[in-house]
């Protein structure tokens, strides 16, 4: 369904006037980029690509205006797509076989360059409908900068010709003859430098004016003047008739000739490339200028339904001889460039470039080729990738990390590329540098940071014998903490990273939970680590992966650890912590988890007489739970403590999952005192892991036995703070 236009008379007023503004601003656009893209053809250049460049906004523009549904569907001719055109059109043109001599010759030449344009909409239709679109969006960004860079400097150099009054540059082997430099037109060159100056002022000082266009009205104005006042001076040529048709219903027709398949045929794969080149680049200007405008119009664009509508319009735009179209920021905003063009707007500006190319033709035509090319000077500074000026301004200041150096590293051989070999080249290197130096730093950041469980313990409290076991033997426990993907490019540095763990070692833990994605190739490594080591006698645990979680999907949907190995997998480097050191106390001929202790030989305890530890037990109270059953919740009243002697008992945040411990208790420690002394109410869950036995000595039941028997009261606060004391001994220290 097409979009329907409502305007009001005074609207309709505001969008001629923002519509003729435009018009005049599009003006240059299709002036230079026409230019640009049949450059390399010398004399034939401005008058062969100005209609070219018409031709694509009165028939491409309009099926875009009518098709997309975006907030200002402005379409334009791009500087980089004129510049990916011109390198197909100087191979065609350059051609031995070919002659440009003839209206034949040139017809032919234009009909595959149609033909590749209508190539370029259908390649982004496709992109469309696949939906791969989107992909542009995901080119490496020193690919990206690397590839503009490169488009601003073949700008400049195809400008060299008109700014030195030449009508194509010489050959690398004719640069030393001195009938080369005799032909220069230094007045051209300073002609096309004042117009780049009048822009770069215009652009700094005034904003709001249009400055391309104020300049090549200048810059025209002068050049007629000089060559009235001083008629034997040289200022370069001029653009010369346009061709009388812009819209032309047979541009594919020469195509049907013997002489033009031939041609078509001998460049039947360049034509492709470029093509989809110049798919991928519009694609993706376009769609990035889309986000830009809806930035502006706090609006929202679909890329598929873009795409189509762009694919189209390029389709009709090259059958009918134009070149091809992107969306453009530059038509879209208005003058002061925070708000859109309407529709109602665009139409006005392609109607009265209408009227422009068709009554101001041979006013167009008196344009001097010199100040074209100065504007196109601007816009090659324009093209330049802003991200790359940062990086230099970086570097210039002194910052030398591997990141910048190996981003400058990748723009410099994309650009050389690019300017050397051709635009497939450039792209294409940029893509293979970029990969590869993904793929090396993916491998050296993996392994994040090497220690032992010595400087990490787990946040279970063993009994005091079983501790001091443990303590030595933590060495034996290595922890290699990932970061990054474990993928086919990480692969081989995990595996040589396990290869140099010493022989003490008894159990590896791989901490998985920055791991950021898997593949095939990782999950194998781990299954085959885990075959490895235990041939070795060392046992692999894998930290942060579950069953229900997306490490352990990923390795279930690769077919790993279908096994016994599920028992090695552990939530946390916590957990997997104590599953090494049970583990190594069991070895130790040590029973873990101790089942029960009696309450005499806990830690409260301690150096009490056997009197003293009768009358204590007779006023303490035995309370009993089952599994996942809370002995106490955060907020409760701190007003007792609490001996454990059987079960495990686990303390966590109120909001924070089971698995996600503050620390576990075995039987014969004390919990729950701070708070009792304190007074300051529970900071924290206390949960049952198995079935519990726990004796509670209220805080009544404390102050009686001070009161009563002092010593006694005394020896328990000693063994209240001795049990602090070690406790803090044995907290983790990360």
């Amino acid at each position: 369904m097409s979009p329907v236009w409502r305007v009001n008379p005074t609207q309709l007023r505001h969008d001629l006037a923002v519509g003729s503004v435009n018009a005049f601003a599009t003006l240059t656009m299709v002036l230079t980029r026409g230019l640009l893209a049949f450059t390399v053809l010398g004399v034939l250049a401005a008058p062969l690509g100005i209609a070219a460049g018409f031709s694509a906004i009165f028939s491409g523009g309009l099926v875009y205006l009518l098709l997309s549904r975006h907030v200002s569907p402005a379409a334009a001719p791009h500087s980089a797509a004129a510049l990916l055109l011109a390198s197909l059109v100087g191979q065609l043109a350059n051609d031995p076989l070919w002659s440009m001599a003839s209206p034949e010759g040139v017809a032919g030449l234009l009909a595959v360059v149609a033909a590749c344009v209508v190539l370029v909409g259908f390649f982004q239709i496709l992109l469309g409908l696949t939906g791969l679109g989107q992909l542009a969006s995901y080119v490496p960004q020193p690919g990206l900068a690397g590839f503009m860079n490169g488009v601003a400097l073949l700008i400049v150099l195809s400008q060299l010709a008109p700014l030195l009054g030449l009508l194509a540059l010489p050959s690398l082997a004719r640069l030393t003859d001195p009938s080369v430099f005799s032909q220069i037109q230094p007045l051209a060159l300073l002609l096309g430098l004042l117009t780049a100056g009048s822009v770069g002022l215009a652009h700094s000082r005034w904003p709001r004016v249009p400055g391309a266009l104020m300049a090549l009205l200048l810059g025209s104005a002068l050049y007629a003047l000089l060559a009235v006042l001083m008629p034997g001076l040289q200022l370069g040529s001029t653009v010369g008739t346009l061709t009388g048709s812009t819209v032309l219903p047979n541009a594919l027709a020469p195509l049907a000739l013997p002489g033009t398949i031939d041609l078509l045929q001998r460049h039947a794969a360049a034509l492709v490339v470029t093509a989809l080149l110049l798919a991928v680049v519009l694609s993706l200007e376009s769609l990035l200028a889309a986000t830009a405008i809806d930035q502006i119009a706090q609006t929202r664009h679909a890329s598929r339904r873009e795409l189509l509508a762009q694919g189209l319009a390029n389709m009709v735009g090259g059958a009918l001889g134009g070149i091809p179209l992107g969306l453009s920021v530059t038509r879209a905003l208005t003058t002061g460039g925070r708000s859109t063009c309407s529709r109602t707007a665009i139409v006005v500006s392609t109607a009265l470039l209408a009227v422009i190319f068709t009554v101001g033709a041979r006013w167009i035509a008196l344009v001097p080729t010199a100040v074209l090319a100065g504007i196109m000077l601007t816009m090659s500074v324009a093209v330049m990738d802003r991200w790359t000026r940062q990086l230099l301004g970086q570097f210039r200041r002194g910052d030398r990390s591997r990141e910048l150096r190996h981003s400058l590293a990748v723009v410099l051989v994309v650009c050389a590329a690019i300017v050397v070999l051709g635009f497939a080249a450039g792209v294409a290197a940029g893509m293979l540098i970029s990969m590869v130096l993904f793929i090396n730093s993916m491998n050296q950041s993996l392994v994040r940071r090497r220690f032992f469980a010595s400087q990490r313990p787990s946040r279970r409290i063993y009994a005091t014998h079983q501790e001091r076991l443990l303590q030595p033997a933590r060495e034996r426990i290595a922890v290699l903490e990932l970061d990054g993907a474990l993928f086919f490019g990480s692969a081989k540095r995990l595996g040589d990273e396990v290869d140099l763990i010493g022989p003490n070692c008894r159990f590896l833990i791989l901490e998985m939970q920055r791991v950021s994605t898997m593949d095939a190739s990782g999950a194998m490594l781990l299954q085959q680590l885990w075959h490895r080591l235990r041939q070795r006698g060392v046992g692999l645990l894998l930290a942060g992966v579950s069953v229900d979680n997306a490490h352990g999907l990923r390795l279930h949907a690769y077919g790993c650890f279908r096994d016994a190995g599920r028992a090695l997998w552990c939530p946390d480097l916590d957990r997997a912590t104590e599953v090494a050191e049970r583990a190594l106390l069991q070895e130790a001929g040590v029973t873990e988890p101790q089942a029960s202790v009696a309450l005499s030989q806990t830690f409260l305890m301690r150096g009490l007489s056997e009197p003293q530890q009768a009358w204590l037990s007779l006023v303490m109270v035995e309370q009993r739970l089952q599994a996942a059953e809370f002995l106490f919740r955060q907020g409760d009243p701190g007003d007792r403590l609490y001996v454990l002697t059987q079960g495990s008992i686990t303390i966590v945040a109120a909001t924070a999952a089971r698995s996600q411990r503050f620390v576990s208790y075995s039987p014969g420690v004390l919990l729950g005192e701070i708070a009792m002394l304190d007074n300051a109410g529970r900071s924290a869950d206390a949960i049952a892991d198995d079935d519990v036995v726990v004796y509670v000595l209220t805080r009544q039941a404390m102050d009686e036995v001070t009161q009563q028997h002092p010593d006694m009261g005394q020896q328990l606060l000693r063994n209240i703070a001795l049990s602090l004391a070690e406790r803090l001994r044995q907290a983790p220290t990360a």
